[in-house]
């Protein structure tokens, strides 16, 4: 994601027919080669689910994409957030040695982040579409798969420190933009 670079604008619902197409071959490919073995034990599936279904009752449009999304050497951690439709985004790349904060809005069961990306979902898996060089494509293969449920900061911000002297930053940004990294409290 933002580790390449920037993408230009955002695929149009046309382009992004095609890309949502590229998505599912990658994913039959995955699939059937077994290169990527879902390493979640039944515990874990469940905890995300229970993440997910308390998130429902609140913001329905947002919780299919909650949790932490793996990748070959990177991963998303999708957030809610106390504005409902939005979500905050950490980007881990480069084996946790890079993270960045971002944002998007669910918009037509798609995220549009604010670095003019659209995530899709299919199934257990997330694509993302970018345009660079006015090439529509999505970048990163394989796809995003497997979420489990979101790091609390505190645990974010003890392992990311080792590599990022500013973590601190991020994670006071993260708060101050709304961000929840735990279960919707009762009101």
């Amino acid at each position: 994601m933002l580790a390449q670079s920037a993408s230009e604008r955002y695929p149009t619902n046309t382009e992004l027919v095609k890309l949502r197409e590229k998505l599912r071959s990658q994913i039959r490919k995955l699939e059937s080669e077994n290169e990527f073995q879902d390493s979640r034990t039944s515990p874990d599936k469940q905890r995300h689910a229970s993440f997910v279904s308390a998130w429902a009752k609140i913001d329905p449009i947002v919780a299919p994409f909650l949790g932490y999304w793996l990748a070959y050497q990177e991963s998303l951690l999708i957030y809610p957030s106390n504005t409902k439709g939005r979500v905050c985004i950490i980007y881990e790349g480069e084996g946790l040695g890079f993270n960045e904060l971002y944002f998007g809005n669910v918009v037509n069961g798609e995220i549009r982040t604010d670095e003019k990306e659209t995530i899709i979902k299919e199934g257990n898996y997330l694509g993302v579409a970018s345009v660079r060089n006015n090439k529509p494509d999505i970048f990163v293969t394989p796809p995003y798969m497997n979420p489990s449920i979101t790091l609390l900061m505190s645990e974010f911000m003890n392992r990311a420190s080792m590599n990022r002297p500013d973590i601190a930053e991020m994670v006071q940004k993260f708060k101050a933009s709304g961000c929840r990294d735990g279960l919707p409290s009762k009101r």
